[in-house]
């Protein structure tokens, strides 16, 4: 006893844990200054949390789910405080975060100071617990526990430890095992080792915190058989804020997960065929605008996703001369058919021409509605060139064969004529003159008909040339006075070499021929004015185009290149075909292109013209190179 007379004065501090109430004190403004902490364990609140709040704005807050009957009180309340008088307020009654009813009496008596002015409020607040009417809690304790017992989940509640103390029917039902096979055990007899450690980490650490966790693990039934368990765990927290319990709900969706694990490999396998493929796929809404493109379909427009989601394909027409061709083709779409290889040319943003093909059907809802189209598409412009390259070499193979049967017999028949009229020439005396002129006629006809005849054999390939190592830049110099006295006075012919060009094995006949004509045709062009260009360049490992059919190698190219009308698009593809021509009615044979195009493909080259209407013609003469072994 004497050791407690002698202790120091006990400080409020030192009996909070042993009261119940909450002890209070506020300061001349009604700031709480002082608590015990029993109110925020009710409140379920950290301790020291009101320390700083208004004690009217506390009060009324915890009024608010009472308002009509606590009204009044909050009203004494504010009075109080105002005028400093002491007061005891009604029990008000309020709910914690686990909405477990309770009241609270709050009295409080001013603290004044020596001079006897206002210093603040000093108060208790009798916490009370409010009791249930038991019958009722017995109902609900007992629909509770039916419910628990019959619903088809699973449901454990485990100690604070994690030791297993319940375990429903549902839980047997989806585990395998039974009540007694788990009580006192831990819920680790589900692990199946395929969960990581940071998730089961992250499950303790949420629920020790109070908070409840979700997630869905693949857990392992009695009988080993894996399964994915959907979870649920919850803490039970007591009102001195400790965790009694925690509730596990638990449900069976194994099923569900492997729908969703084979829809989604059944998504990454159609995405890869779908990277994979040439081809791609698309999809639109109702309204016929793109709901899905695949990666391969933006790569092929040269377009941003974003950029051609939402389009629709009436936007899609770029070239005026398809808009007939869609016609039908959106009528389609309108009428909700199907529709199948739909090819339509698309113009790109470099400037490039593409063609596509394209089929598609309507898709439905399950219940019948309209959702759109789905197909699918691929670009067709190299197929398309390659068929156009291949009937093109047909056609042209085919005139060549008619081209050289005519000639041949007709040559035949022309040397006939040649002869008979030499001879009559031979045997004709001084004083047929007249009849003479005539028949020098006749033969001067013949032999131009002779030369038609032979370009004719050379377009066709069955003229045999006769070829020799030369220097094309040599043979073109010694023809340059001939040339400018065909181009007219009006037309500045202007040769461009550069020096060390190589040689080539050609007739170079022929290839004189084929200059002359190249010039002639540039003439005709210009209308006998403006500037002519001739160049001969080496193309060291040259890699030609598809449509130039000839191997990559070392070329020596000449080129001409006129400031002439130019060649109308639908032209190009028939100019090298015997008898075509662009020029007027009896201003040309159409010979004149054919010849060279049949000298180049014989010597091994090709010949290749670019022109566009209004901005002149360049022809290129590519012949190889002579490698002397």
């Amino acid at each position: 006893m004497a050791s407690l007379k002698h202790k120091q004065n006990p400080t409020l501090d030192d009996f909070q844990d042993l009261v119940s109430d909450w002890l209070w004190e506020a300061d001349e403004n009604n700031i709480i200054i002082y608590s015990n902490g029993q109110l925020e364990k009710a409140l379920r609140r950290p301790i020291t949390t009101l320390v700083g709040e208004n004690l009217l704005k506390v009060f009324k807050e915890l009024c608010l789910s009472d308002r009509s009957e606590s009204a009044p009180s909050a009203r004494l309340l504010s009075g109080s405080l105002d005028r400093g008088q002491e007061f005891s307020l009604p029990s008000v009654q309020f709910h914690n975060k686990n909405l477990l009813p309770m009241q609270m009496c709050l009295m409080g008596k001013p603290v004044k100071g020596i001079d006897g002015s206002k210093c603040g409020f000093r108060g208790i607040g009798r916490l009370i617990a409010c009791e249930p009417n038991s019958g009722e809690e017995e109902v609900k304790l007992k629909t509770l526990m039916m419910a628990v017992k019959n619903t088809p989940s699973g449901i454990i509640i485990t100690d604070p430890d994690g030791v297993i103390r319940y375990a429903n029917p549902g839980f047997t039902e989806i585990t395998g095992y039974t009540k007694q096979d788990v009580l006192g055990k831990t819920p680790k007899i589900l692990s199946s080792g395929h969960t990581r450690n940071s998730a089961y980490a992250d499950f303790w650490n949420t629920i020790k915190q109070g908070r409840s966790w979700q997630g869905t693990v693949c857990n392992k039934r009695k009988d080993g058989d894996l399964f994915w368990c959907r979870e649920t765990v919850t803490p039970v927290i007591q009102r001195n804020g400790r965790i009694s319990n925690y509730i596990a709900i638990q449900q069976d969706v194994t099923a569900e997960f492997k729908t969703q694990q084979e829809l989604h490999e059944s998504e990454e396998r159609f995405r890869g065929f779908a990277e994979a493929a040439s081809d791609w796929y698309w999809e639109t809404d109702a309204d016929l605008r793109f709901s899905y493109v695949s990666d391969s379909a933006t790569e092929h427009a040269d377009m941003d996703l974003q950029d051609m989601l939402g389009m629709t394909r009436a936007e899609l027409v770029t070239q005026a001369e398809d808009q007939e061709f869609w016609i039908e083709h959106l009528e389609d779409l309108s009428q909700k058919r199907a529709f199948k290889d739909f090819t339509y040319t698309f113009v790109r943003k470099d400037g490039q021409h593409r063609r596509w093909q394209i089929s598609g059907k309507p898709y439905y809802s399950p219940g019948g509605e309209f959702r759109g189209f789905r197909g699918v598409g691929k670009d067709i412009t190299l197929s398309t060139e390659l068929e156009a390259q291949l009937q093109q070499s047909q056609k042209m193979e085919v005139v060549g064969q008619l081209t050289g049967g005519i000639a041949h017999d007709f040559n035949n028949l022309l040397s006939i004529i040649m002869g008979n009229a030499e001879l009559l020439r031979e045997q004709l005396a001084e004083s047929d003159a007249p009849y003479r002129e005539k028949l020098e006629n006749i033969i001067y006809a013949a032999k131009r008909g002779a030369s038609i005849t032979n370009q004719l054999l050379v377009f066709s390939r069955k003229e045999a040339l006769k070829p020799q190592v030369v220097n094309l830049e040599e043979l073109i110099d010694q023809m340059m006075d001939m040339l400018k006295s065909s181009m007219g006075t009006s037309i500045d012919l202007v040769l461009k070499a550069k020096a060390g060009t190589w040689c080539c094995f050609v007739d170079p006949d022929q290839f004189v021929n084929s200059v002359l004509n190249l010039c002639i045709n540039a003439r005709d062009a210009m209308e006998s004015k403006g500037v002519l260009n001739i160049s001969i360049e080496n193309r060291p490992s040259f890699k030609p185009c598809r449509q130039m059919e000839i191997p990559s190698a070392d070329y020596v190219v000449v080129t001409v290149r006129d400031e002439g009308v130019g060649i109308a698009k639908q032209d190009l593809s028939r100019i090298f075909e015997p008898f075509f021509s662009t020029k007027e009615a009896g201003k040309g044979t159409g010979l004149g292109l054919s010849m060279v195009y049949g000298f180049a493909k014989k010597s091994g080259g090709t010949i290749w013209i670019e022109s566009e209407e209004g901005q002149g013609t360049t022809v290129q003469l590519f012949l190889p190179r002579h490698c002397i072994d």
